[in-house]
């Protein structure tokens, strides 16, 4: 790849990083969350009963930043806090029942964006689209953030 289409496809995913960030911000904004409490609460319902550190991890957050948010969450009575029965020094994060309400919301509102957008794509091109994304994010974590600023 030259010089010219590398800028091109970090163009593009300059592109793509915004307008789908916008598109997060207007859709959690409108369910009454933030755009980091949305990635925290679809974590969650992916994944119920993991640690703090654990979802830090997932999110590539520090866990005080984390603790925050999550601390907001719980106040909301979108999460709760468990003991882990395997380490009582540690408590698991779950979705209450308001907490996996509020992620069908967002999810709901995300798959009707999405299936906008692909209405805009070619039926016979939708599946290029999802396997070219695919192998773009597997190739980012392979190269682990290497030569980013970004990712430091």
């Amino acid at each position: 790849m030259n010089k010219q289409e590398k800028m091109e496809v970090r163009e593009l995913l300059q592109q793509l990083v915004r307008d789908f960030g916008l598109l997060q911000k207007g859709g959690s904004d409108c369910c009454g969350i933030t755009v980091i409490q949305s990635h925290i609460v679809y974590e969650l319902d992916k994944t119920p009963n993991i640690s703090l550190q654990t979802l830090a991890s997932k999110l590539m957050m520090d866990t005080g930043m984390l603790s925050k948010q999550v601390n907001k969450l719980v106040e909301e009575n979108l999460l709760s806090r468990v003991p882990d029965p395997n380490d009582r020094r540690y408590v698991l994060l779950s979705l209450t029942d308001s907490g996996k309400a509020k992620a069908d919301e967002i999810s709901g509102q995300m798959l009707k964006y999405m299936d906008n957008i692909m209405n805009y794509i070619e039926a016979e091109k939708q599946k290029q689209v999802v396997e070219s994304l695919d192998l773009l994010l597997s190739a980012m974590r392979k190269n682990d953030g290497k030569g980013s600023c970004a990712t430091r």
